[in-house]
């Protein structure tokens, strides 16, 4: 039977699916953009893993400030650059000689520490401005504000504690 449109005679058959070409077309397709985020996972999750670990230093700061007014003590927050993963930040209260530590001498010794955080592998602390940082009884830092610059080797976070107390993450840069 002719189709409307078409030449009387000349038929052709109309057969539902895909050529071979169309579907080697498409598999090709697919397999590039396979080949595209597979490659890219590994750098994703190291930036998810890095800004991650830049809120965990936030929350250390948050934590060191309530837990200064909770205490009614000075608390301390010891950032220790290093790379590779060997950089901590350490939530410490330094005035409490029964925690077997040495009151004053501004370290995290004997029980004093009552928050560590362990930096993963990959990333490293490349910076601090100071270090302690010291929250009052009221939750403000005495010591000024500061930077904890955070990288992966590829991308950089700072997080950065305002004199008057405020905590704000910048980056990536």
């Amino acid at each position: 039977r002719d189709r409307p449109g078409t030449e009387p005679g000349l038929h052709r058959r109309l057969e539902p699916g895909f050529t071979l070409v169309e579907l080697r077309v498409i598999v090709a397709v697919i397999g590039l953009i396979a080949a595209i985020v597979t490659l890219s996972i590994p750098e994703w999750r190291a930036n998810i893993r890095l800004k991650s670990t830049a809120r965990d230093v936030i929350s250390s700061f948050q934590f060191a400030r309530v837990e200064a007014a909770k205490r009614n003590a000075d608390i301390l927050v010891q950032v220790t650059a290093g790379g590779a993963g060997v950089g901590d930040c350490t939530v410490f209260i330094d005035d409490d000689p029964l925690l077997g530590g040495t009151p004053g001498d501004l370290i995290p010794n004997g029980g004093e520490a009552i928050r560590i955080l362990d930096l993963p592998a990959g990333m490293s602390i490349s910076s601090t401005t100071i270090s302690p940082y010291v929250f009052n009884t009221r939750g403000i830092p005495t010591s000024g504000g500061g930077t904890v610059q955070l990288t992966n080797g590829k991308r950089r976070y700072d997080v950065v504690l305002s004199p008057a107390g405020a905590i704000s993450l910048n980056g990536p840069v």
